[in-house]
């Protein structure tokens, strides 16, 4: 009985490493897993910016493919108007002709001008992916020095639990160690 008695502060000593490496553990799986979200995030970031450049040149191409059919629909102007008699550079005509070649600008310049925003849109979506992943890096950063001191705490917590249990007065707090109460057959109170 005396050396179970004998053994209890060690058996604490030894729960409180359990419990500290327990809480360094935890600490280095969140940080693991945080590092790994940070990770997607940038991964996401570089698909966005593909995104982005890909909605620029589709945009280019298809401002181009409108603008083709713009000036399509004003030579099929002109050889209606030129099919009726009516003089192509002169008078109403030509602002039949102007007209519709301002729509057809208008047209295009707004297809180049959606595709820009939607490029803008994917860079906005990059950089917030890339906003997530420092947020994630940091926090990685902070579950691992939570761990560390989650640790410090619980040894810390223990020791001061086991020194009032047992370094009072009696068999530690007389200036006998425990292993010379041991051999004394003395158990701490």
């Amino acid at each position: 009985m005396a050396f179970i008695a004998a053994a209890a502060p060690f058996m604490a000593m030894a729960g409180a490493g359990i419990q500290a490496v327990s809480s360094i553990t935890s600490g280095i799986a969140s940080s693991n897993a945080a590092n790994y979200q940070a990770q997607i995030a940038r991964n996401n970031k570089v698909i966005a910016d593909q995104n982005a450049v890909y909605a620029e040149q589709s945009g280019i191409a298809a401002a181009e493919n409108q603008s083709r059919k713009g000036a399509a629909r004003v030579a099929k102007i002109k050889t209606a108007q030129a099919a009726q008699g009516v003089d192509i550079n002169t008078g109403s005509a030509v602002d039949v002709q102007v007209g519709q070649r301002m729509t057809d600008q208008l047209d295009t310049e707004n297809v180049l001008n959606n595709a820009e925003l939607r490029a803008y849109g994917y860079r906005v979506q990059g950089e917030n992916f890339e906003s997530e992943a420092k947020l994630d890096e940091m926090k990685g950063e902070q579950a691992k020095t939570a761990g560390y001191l989650g640790a410090a705490g619980s040894l810390l917590s223990n020791a001061s639990s086991i020194s009032g249990k047992w370094g009072g007065s009696g068999s530690w707090g007389g200036g006998s160690t425990p292993a010379e109460d041991l051999a004394s057959g003395i158990a701490p109170v």
